[in-house]
């Protein structure tokens, strides 16, 4: 028997930074994205050796141990390690096989996608329902509290669910609202977006540390910022719902400048200069990806415009990356000899 598992990546449109602990508790947070078609594979299947194995085909990987009760937290695999930890995985002789589109630092959720796609391979393993919000809050578990890797909670949730959600969180619950866009909306916006990767990664734990900090020191600077965000969240919300581009690539520009408030290391002169070409050449606003200091940017212009920002990102050296959404989140299927089971 074969498990295999894929949740996609995600681009965040609006509310980053909302979603980040103490300022749920105390005020609520809300995040506005989409899913893309860049995904985290997960497989999970019997061997014969009687091992456990766990192969990273990004990183080139191969442990072996004797049990589950032998992998230690060692960095890459920390997820793995909480995952089966919390899920109660307890076989001796299975491999589990990673690979994710983008690597951890992207700014595209990339390793909340990992974190779902394992939990959502083990629950099938143990012919558990996968419920998405169930899923959402094992995987947020797992990488917030077991691995102690610091971030927010859209991530989890946005992986889970797929599609486009304006997601609320509060202090004790959070809410995934689904948004059902007019498919000639949804076209013009893919038409209208450029996703460009910078070429390089970030760790953001120390980034939201710094974030955090200044919270809980009450800097009103960085608590007014947040709550101009959040609402941008909310304005986001109804532009996509009326199909108002321009409102929306204004706003991805105001989200953006408030930001780069909440920590000087968010952006640098690499990703200004970078940003501004892009300005120039007509995009009409954009922002990074992920808590800062690299991964992707995207931009939002007019498809008739598309072609030469794209040009004057290439000549700063960044990769153009096609992308089309997703509308999936989470999904999981069994394979046995050779053949799918319905």
């Amino acid at each position: 028997m074969i498990i295999r598992s894929r949740a996609p990546l995600r681009i965040s449109l609006g509310g980053g930074g909302t979603d980040v602990s103490p300022y749920i508790e105390n005020f609520g947070g809300a995040i506005i994205s989409t899913t893309i078609d860049r995904y985290a594979y997960v497989t999970i299947k019997e061997n014969k050796e009687n091992l456990v194995r766990v192969i990273s085909q990004d990183y080139d990987l191969l442990e072996i141990f004797d049990s589950i009760s032998d992998l230690k937290n060692k960095g890459k695999l920390d997820l793995v390690k909480a995952s089966f930890g919390l899920l109660n995985l307890n076989k001796t002789n299975i491999d589990t096989i990673l690979h994710v589109d983008a690597p951890p630092g992207s700014g595209l959720g990339s390793s909340s996608a990992l974190t779902v796609a394992l939990v959502g391979a083990i629950k099938n393993l143990h012919n558990d329902t996968l419920d998405p919000y169930d899923i959402a809050h094992f995987a947020y578990v797992i990488e917030r509290e077991e691995a102690k890797i610091k971030g927010g909670m859209q991530d989890q949730y946005a992986s889970a669910f797929g599609g486009f959600n304006f997601i609320e969180f509060k202090k004790d619950s959070v809410e995934v609202n689904p948004l059902r866009l007019r498919s000639e909306v949804k076209n013009e916006l893919l038409a209208s977006l450029i996703l460009c990767d910078l070429g390089d990664t970030r760790l953001s734990a120390n980034i939201l540390e710094r974030q955090i900090n200044s919270y809980e020191q009450k800097n009103e600077i960085i608590l007014e910022n947040l709550h101009s965000i959040k609402k941008i969240a909310y304005d986001m919300k109804n532009s996509l719902i009326k199909g108002n581009l321009k409102e929306i690539g204004e706003m991805l520009e105001d989200s953006w400048m408030l930001k780069k408030t909440l920590d000087k290391q968010i952006s640098n002169s690499k990703i200004d200069k970078i940003y501004d070409s892009a300005i120039s050449a007509g995009a009409i606003g954009g922002k990074l990806l992920g808590a800062g200091g690299g991964g992707h940017l995207l931009f939002l212009t007019d498809p008739d415009n598309r072609i030469h920002v794209e040009k004057e990102l290439q000549k700063s050296g960044c990769k153009i990356v096609k992308f089309n959404f997703d509308d999936n989140g989470l999904q999981s299927w069994k394979i046995d000899d050779g053949r799918v089971i319905p």
